[in-house]
Order: structure tokens, then sequence, then C-alpha cells
């Protein structure tokens, strides 16, 4: 009897090890090779269909006896295991002999050194970006712009992601880059055979400060509303009131509109959308009360009208007449908000000058009703002017190249459910719009990665396969033209 259960143990056991699977990750080979202008990146003997993670020393080490490392997904093994890519020779911030590795699957290759750069210039390669460094402020964006090709400009190496986010622009070929948070990021960009090139870019914390026209506000119990001038960065003001029972308020572009119901004391809280908050003060007295002479305020230093506003928001819808986005009487409403208080708001769409409205949380919409006659893609042009005779200027172009559309469309019987895409999304982007995104495409069999919400090197190439399929321009970005196909669904 024990022969028997111990025979049928010994069975068991051998069952067991012949159903555990064994997995066998291969190592990854390294290779670095200096060309002309840029340094090529090969990876051999991988795992097949494996994301390529590059690992560089971090720029914050503060001394060779204790490097960590940083890494960036930079793309996918091919069915052999191998992979390439050429980046400029200043990629991710990398100076001549720093060590540097790949992983794949989990597998590290040898660490190797990083080629020095072709020439000490600090612009790499042959192509000429401008500016060439930028500092920003958390929330501000910049463009960057080839001064030297035509050639389609993309985004090869990010040294820090969190800091600085980066896309094509494809309107325009313009690099359009994001400040996250403080700190500091070198940013590589490519022509093809126009060479590379590098943007530095630092960003710093915001230290403006949100003023008003009086620093203190004194109000008579029952007496007309009061307005109150807002100054300073952002928009979108919005007013936080711990006391609603004494005093009403609102908030129209700019202006602050008080009343007072009850006697008594309050301290308001009013913060820009995605800025900061300043405090004001307000005193209701009973009727017949003296009240003290208020002085009007200029706008405070720190409110930052030293410097040219910006925008910090910009999407356009449309009505969709017969489905078209840009049909024949189709009405495009464009919407913006800019980091500043301004007035004298223009806006010209194809060429022609557009009345400019406010809304209650300050942004600013201007329409146009597309007539037949104007040729893709259309030029957007938008300037304003801070209070201290600064202006601001915007140039964009909505739309791929082509004839606009004068019949109906119907999305194709194989058609996925619509996200809701606003946002110009590219390499480096993240959020729930990424997350749409990625899982519209995998249910269209395009993308076959990860949902995750992070747009990355997969993420980018099945956009493109997108693009393909319907005919727009192969830019790896989710632009207008292809973000008004994503919303229908198609």
């Amino acid at each position: 009897m024990n022969y028997i259960k111990n025979l049928s143990l010994v069975l068991a056991l051998i069952l067991v090890s012949f159903a555990k699977p064994t997995f066998a990750t291969s190592t990854p080979s390294l290779s670095l090779t200096n060309g002309a202008s840029t340094v090529n990146i090969s990876v051999t003997g991988a795992d097949p269909n494996a994301t390529v993670n590059f690992y560089f020393p971090n720029s914050t080490n503060s001394s060779s006896n204790n490097i960590t490392y940083t890494s960036i997904d930079i793309g996918q093994t091919n069915s052999s295991g191998s992979f390439n890519i050429s980046v400029a020779p200043n990629s991710y911030g990398l100076n001549g002999g720093m060590s540097v590795y790949v992983g794949v699957d989990g597998a590290n290759s040898v660490t190797t050194s990083w080629p020095a750069n072709v020439n000490s210039t600090g612009q790499s390669g042959s192509l000429s970006l401008s500016p060439q460094s930028s500092t920003l402020v958390v929330g501000q964006t910049v463009n960057i712009y080839s001064m030297n090709t035509a050639n389609t400009l993309t985004v090869q190496g990010n040294s820090n992601p969190s800091v600085a986010s980066a896309y094509i622009q494809s309107s325009n070929n313009t690099v359009v880059i994001s400040a996250q948070n403080a700190g500091s990021s070198t940013i590589s960009i490519c022509a093809g055979t126009a060479g590379c090139g590098s943007v530095s870019i630092s960003v710093v914390a915001p230290t403006q400060t949100i003023t008003f026209s009086q620093s203190q506000v004194y109000l008579t119990m029952g007496n007309p509303a009061q307005t109150i001038n807002i100054y300073g960065p952002g928009s979108g003001y919005s007013v936080s009131n711990p006391n609603q029972n004494i005093l009403t308020t609102s908030v129209n572009g700019s202006s602050l509109t008080l009343q007072g119901l009850a006697t008594g004391q309050v301290t308001l809280s009013i913060c820009s959308n995605g800025w900061i908050c300043g405090s004001l003060p307000v005193s209701i007295v009973s009727p017949g009360t003296a009240v003290p002479y208020q002085v009007s305020a200029p706008p405070s230093l720190n409110s930052n009208f030293n410097q040219a506003p910006q925008l910090t928001s910009f999407s356009m819808t449309s009505n969709d007449v017969t489905n078209l986005f840009f049909g024949v009487n189709s009405t495009l409403t464009l919407t913006f908000a800019v980091n500043q208080t301004v007035n004298n708001v223009q806006v010209k769409i194809a060429g022609v000058q557009t009345s400019v409205g406010q809304g209650t949380d300050g942004t600013y919409s201007a329409s146009y009703k597309i007539t037949g006659n104007e040729t893709l893609p259309l030029p957007v042009v938008i300037s304003y002017t801070n209070p201290s005779g600064l202006v601001g200027q915007n140039y964009f172009w909505i739309g791929n190249s082509s004839k606009l559309p004068v019949g109906d469309t119907t999305a194709s019987s194989g058609a996925t459910s619509a996200g809701t895409f606003t946002k110009l999304l590219g390499l480096g982007s993240t959020g729930l719009e990424v997350k749409a995104l990625q899982q519209q495409l995998k249910d269209d069999g395009i993308y076959s990665g990860p949902v995750t919400g992070k747009f990355g090197a997969l993420t980018e190439t099945a956009v493109k396969k997108y693009q393909a399929k319907h005919g727009l321009s192969q830019a790896g970005v989710v632009g207008p033209g292809t973000r008004v196909l994503l919303n229908k669904g198609i």
C-alpha cells in the first residue's frame, strides 16, 4: 500500500515538472555607431516583438561613484529580435564616454560607451532649430521650428518627459513643447536626411501672483453690485466664497462682481485655470456706515504683464453639416484661453476677421462658416494685447492639405464606437484621451499594445497605420483631421 502511495507521488511530481512551462529570455547585444550627424542604436539577439528600453545616466547624478539610470521606451524589436534607430548625438542629454545599455524583456545588455558628439557647437547634425533653448513656466508651451529644411520633423528622444512633453504639430510641421514640471530636459529632433538637432528646455515653477484693482473691498449691504478687475496670469478664473450667506460673487472674464447681502467679513480666493490664486478681503457694512476711501490698485509687477501673453488652450469644433467637419455651410467654432488678462482680442479664420466673444469661464470663442471657396488647410491667426501693451500672436493651420469635401460620407461598416477627443496627442502625451485612443485603435485591429494611457512608439505606429488607412498624412500625431474621424468612430 505504501509502495503504491510513493509511486503515485513520484508520478505526480514528474507530471508537474513536465507541465511547468519554462521561459528563456535572450540577452540583447547593443552596438552604437557614430555617423555623420547621428548615432545608430542597434540591438540584436533579443526576444522578438518586445519593447526596447534604453538606459542612460540620470542628469542629476552628483558623483560618478553613485550613478543612477533613467530609461525610455525607444521602440520594439522585430520578429528576429533586432531593432535599429538613429538619433542625434546629444539625445537624452548624453555626452561622449557615458555608459549606456538596453533592456528587453527584463534582460539587459552590457554597458557601452556613448560616442562623442560630431561637433562641439551644441547643435548636432545639420538641422537648425529655433529656438535652440527655452525657459518656460509650468503650463506654458513653446513652438520649435526648423530653419533650414521642409522635411517632416520627428521627436527622436526626450531625456526627461516628466518635465516637458513634445509632439509634432503636423499642420505646420512644428514641434510643440509643453512644460509639465520644474526641471530640465533635452529633446532630440530629426528631419530625415536633413539631420538632427536638439533643444534644451528649462522649466520653472510659476512665481506670478493674482492681484485686484482694490486691495480690500468695502460693500454696503443692499447696494448695487460692485465690479473688481482681476490682474494676473491664466484665464478661466474661479471664486471660492466661504460665506455665501453674506456675499454673492460672479466672474465674467477678468471682472469679479460682488454684492453684499448681510454685514460681516469674508476673504475670497480667486484662482486661474491651471495657474495660481490670490486672496481678496471683503467687508460688508450696514447702510449709513462710513466706508473707507478705496484706492484703485494698478496691476502688480508680479502679475507677469512684463511678458507677452500666450495661449494656454486651443480647440476647434464643427456642427458637421451633412456629417462633414469642413463641409459647405458647416460652422467652425474656435475656443481658446490666454494666460493673462488681455484686450483687443482678434481672430482671423481663412483670412476673414471674425467677431470674438468671451464666456463666463474666461475663455474666448470665434466662429466661421465654410463657404466652399476655401482651400485646406485653413489659416487661423489670433492676436491679443495685455495691459502693458505687449502683443501675443498665434498662427495655426486647420485640416489636411486637400480640397474641401462636397459630398456625404458614411462611416465604414467595421467602425468602432467613437471616443471623445479634444486635444492634440503625440509622443509623450498621457491621460484618459490617450487611453481611449489606444482602446479605439485596438478595437479596430490596428493597435496591439497594452492600453496604458501613455502615448509611446507603439501608439505612434498605430496612429500612422490609421492615418494611412483613411488617406491622411502619416504624421503619427492626432491632429484635427485625425480627431474628426476618431470622434465619428470611423
